[in-house]
C-alpha cells in the first residue's frame, strides 16, 4: 500500500513539473499581455493574453475572448463570475512585469474596467497623467478612432521618458501610420487628387505645399511620370520638427502627430543652439562653406552628406541646419560644428517631408 502511494504522489510530481515548463515556455511569444481587474474589490485579477493585432486595430469579439481567456474545464458558473467584460470603456496603460524583460516586436498593457454599478466609470476631466493618456489611447482603438488614437499616443510619447517605453509606443504609431498615413487610401490629412492636363509633380507640389518626392513617396510611384486622370493621394497637412540634444532624436511631426523618429549628432561642446527655428533652403548634395573653406559635394572634406535642410538666420545665429553625414559613426554624439546631423538615408527621407517654413523646435 505504502508503495502504490509513493508511486502515485511521483506521478503528480512529475505531471505538475511538466506542466509548469510547458506554461513557461508558451510565455510570451508575440503577444501582448493584459491584466484585467473588475472595481476595487477585485479579487479575482488574472493574466489574459492579446493578440498585438487585435490591440491596435480591433477588439475581438466577447465569444472569441471567453473562450480564449478561460480553460475549457472551467465550470460555467465559474466563468460568469471572473470574466470581467471588455467594452469600448476598457483602458490600457504601458507597463512593465516584474521578471521579464521587453522583447523586439512585443508590447506590454494594463487593461482595467472600471465600473459604477451597471454603468462605466466616468473619467475626470483635468490635466492627464501619462497613464491617462495611454487609457485614452487605447479606448479610441477599440472604439475605431484610429486617428484620435494617433494623437493621443503622440501626446504620450513625448511625455514618456523610459527609452524602452518610447519604443513600445513608437511601434503602436507606426502601425497607424501605416494604416492611415502611408496607405493609398483615404485618411486624415490627405486628399485624393486627380491629374489633369499640364499637371506635373512639382506643380501638385505647390499646389498643396508638400513635395514632389512625398508624393512620389505616398503613392510608390518609382519615378516623377504621372498621367492624365491619375489618382494621387496627398498629404496636407504641415511639418514640423521638434529635436531633442539629450536624447539625440529628431522627431518628425505632421499636423501635430508622430510619423518617425531619427537618432541625430548635435554640436560638439553643446554647441546646437536652442529655441524655435524655420527652414528656409532646401538642398540636395549641398556645397559646403566651411571656416576652412569652400568644399563642394563629393569632396572628402565637405562632411554634410546628401542633404541640407538650412535654418533662417538670425541674429548671432547663422549658418546652422540640419544635414547628412559622411561619418555616420558620430550619430548618438557630440560631434559636428553646431549643426544637427543625421544618417544620409535618414535625412533623405526628412527631406521628403520638409517644406520651406517648416518649424523646428530645439530642446536641451
Amino acid at each position: 500500500m505504502k508503495i502504490h502511494r509513493f508511486f502515485v504522489h511521483l506521478s503528480w510530481a512529475i505531471i505538475s513539473i511538466a506542466l509548469f515548463f510547458h506554461l513557461d515556455s508558451q510565455g510570451t511569444d508575440n503577444l501582448l499581455y493584459a491584466e484585467s481587474s473588475v472595481g476595487k474589490s477585485a479579487g479575482s485579477s488574472r493574466v489574459e493574453e492579446i493578440r498585438r493585432e487585435n490591440i491596435i486595430f480591433k477588439a475581438e469579439s466577447q465569444k472569441t475572448k471567453a473562450k480564449r481567456a478561460h480553460p475549457s474545464g472551467m465550470r460555467r458558473h465559474q466563468r460568469q463570475t471572473i470574466r470581467p467584460r471588455i467594452s469600448p470603456t476598457t483602458t490600457g496603460t504601458i507597463v512593465s512585469v516584474p521578471g521579464h524583460r521587453a522583447v523586439e516586436g512585443r508590447s506590454l498593457a494594463r487593461v482595467s474596467t472600471k465600473r459604477q454599478g451597471s454603468k462605466p466609470a466616468r473619467r475626470v476631466v483635468g490635466s492627464e497623467s501619462l497613464q491617462e493618456t495611454i487609457d485614452d489611447a487605447y479606448e479610441c482603438l477599440l472604439r475605431g478612432k484610429k486617428a484620435e488614437a494617433r494623437k493621443l499616443y503622440t501626446k504620450a510619447l513625448f511625455m514618456e521618458t523610459s527609452r524602452e517605453r518610447r519604443e513600445i509606443i513608437k511601434k503602436h504609431l507606426d502601425a497607424l501610420n501605416k494604416e492611415l498615413l502611408f496607405s493609398l487610401g483615404p485618411g486624415p490629412g490627405s486628399v485624393l487628387y486627380e491629374v489633369k492636363a499640364g499637371d506635373n509633380l512639382t506643380k501638385i507640389a505647390k499646389k498643396f505645399k508638400t513635395t514632389p518626392g512625398l508624393i512620389m513617396k505616398i503613392n510608390r510611384k518609382k519615378d516623377s511620370r504621372i498621367r492624365v486622370k491619375e489618382p494621387l493621394k496627398i498629404l496636407t497637412g504641415t511639418p514640423s520638427i521638434v529635436v531633442s540634444k539629450k536624447d539625440f532624436t529628431l522627431t518628425l511631426l505632421i499636423d501635430g502627430c508622430y510619423v518617425r523618429e531619427y537618432y541625430i549628432g548635435t554640436g560638439k561642446d553643446n554647441s546646437t543652439p536652442e529655441g524655435t527655428f524655420v527652414v528656409s533652403t532646401r538642398l540636395k548634395n549641398p556645397v559646403w562653406y566651411s571656416p576652412e573653406g569652400v568644399y563642394p559635394f563629393g569632396h572628402p572634406k565637405n562632411v554634410l552628406g546628401t542633404r541640407w535642410l538650412g535654418f533662417k538666420n538670425e541674429p548671432g545665429i547663422v549658418g546652422y541646419g540640419i544635414h547628412g553625414t559622411t561619418k555616420p559613426e558620430s550619430i548618438g554624439t557630440e560631434s559636428s560644428n553646431g549643426c544637427i546631423r543625421l544618417r544620409n538615408e535618414d535625412v533623405e527621407e526628412l527631406y521628403d517631408f520638409v517644406t520651406p517654413n517648416t518649424r523646428v523646435v530645439i530642446r536641451s
